[in-house]
């Protein structure tokens, strides 16, 4: 009898080692979500533009993009008569998101503040060229680029329900940035009403914040993204139309 007890418990401990064990893979295997999504963009208020964020997956190549453009309107086109592009390879390796390379173009004629990133995990650094000039940066572990990012965060949330800390390498140095969870809250979008979680985004030492509204129905795609500048509002994006999310357009 003792020895039918032990067994079941042994049966009992190993079933539960599986069960976590599976919880486990899952989470490091989360698939990134694979979508287009279009947001209306303010600046202090009033309409500045449009902005898009892409996701797709070249599978013969195993490698991720994350493609953002955004286009002003009215005064604004002025100071950027190009869209303002960002393009992010990357590919999931390990459970772990690892940024390829990174392109930023500022929109403007000139494009003085374009850069681009190439991510050398073999020489352990991140070269950065911005015009003619250049730089290299340490390429820490988990280090990761805007767009790579971005498709981080909402894995990382669907995954483990919190997202962060990350460590972000721009044109010339490594931020790294912490999220707290906020309120949730109801969100009135051109794409539906939907219930939020949201998230501030802060970086130590720095007066800007974001809050990024995301939704759990969408993949933890964010919905409403508010940027800050010592607590007062400067840019809102919000959602009007996204493709590949949701029950009828997950991600295989």
């Amino acid at each position: 009898m003792k020895r039918n007890r032990r067994l079941q418990v042994r049966i009992a401990g190993g079933a539960w080692l599986l069960l976590a064990l599976g919880a486990l893979i899952d989470a490091a295997e989360a698939q990134i979500a694979i979508y287009t999504a279009r947001y209306q963009v303010e600046y202090r208020g009033r309409i500045a533009g449009t902005s898009e964020f892409a996701v797709s997956y070249d599978d013969a190549r195993g490698v991720y993009t994350f493609n953002s453009r955004t286009r002003a309107r009215g005064l604004l086109r002025l100071v950027s008569p190009r869209d303002v592009v960002e393009y992010s390879e990357f590919v999931v390796e390990d459970g772990r998101v690892r940024p390829l390379e990174f392109h930023y173009e500022d929109g403007s004629r000139r494009g003085e503040d374009n850069f681009r990133m190439v991510f050398d995990r073999d020489a352990g650094r991140i070269a950065v060229t911005r015009g003619e000039d250049d730089l290299e940066l340490e390429l820490r572990p988990g280090v990761l680029d805007r767009g790579s990012m971005q498709a981080a965060l909402m894995r990382d949330i669907e995954a483990n329900g919190h997202p962060g800390p990350y460590t972000l390498a721009d044109e010339n140095e490594l931020r790294t940035y912490e999220f707290e969870r906020q309120d949730d809250s109801e969100i009135v979008t051109a794409f539906g009403t939907f219930r939020a979680q949201s998230f501030l985004q802060k970086r130590a030492g720095s007066s800007r914040t974001t809050l990024l509204r995301v939704v759990p129905e969408l993949r933890y795609l964010p919905a409403v993204i508010e940027q800050y500048r010592d607590g007062e509002l400067n840019t809102r994006m919000v959602l009007e139309a996204v493709e590949g999310l949701g029950p009828d357009g997950d991600a295989p």
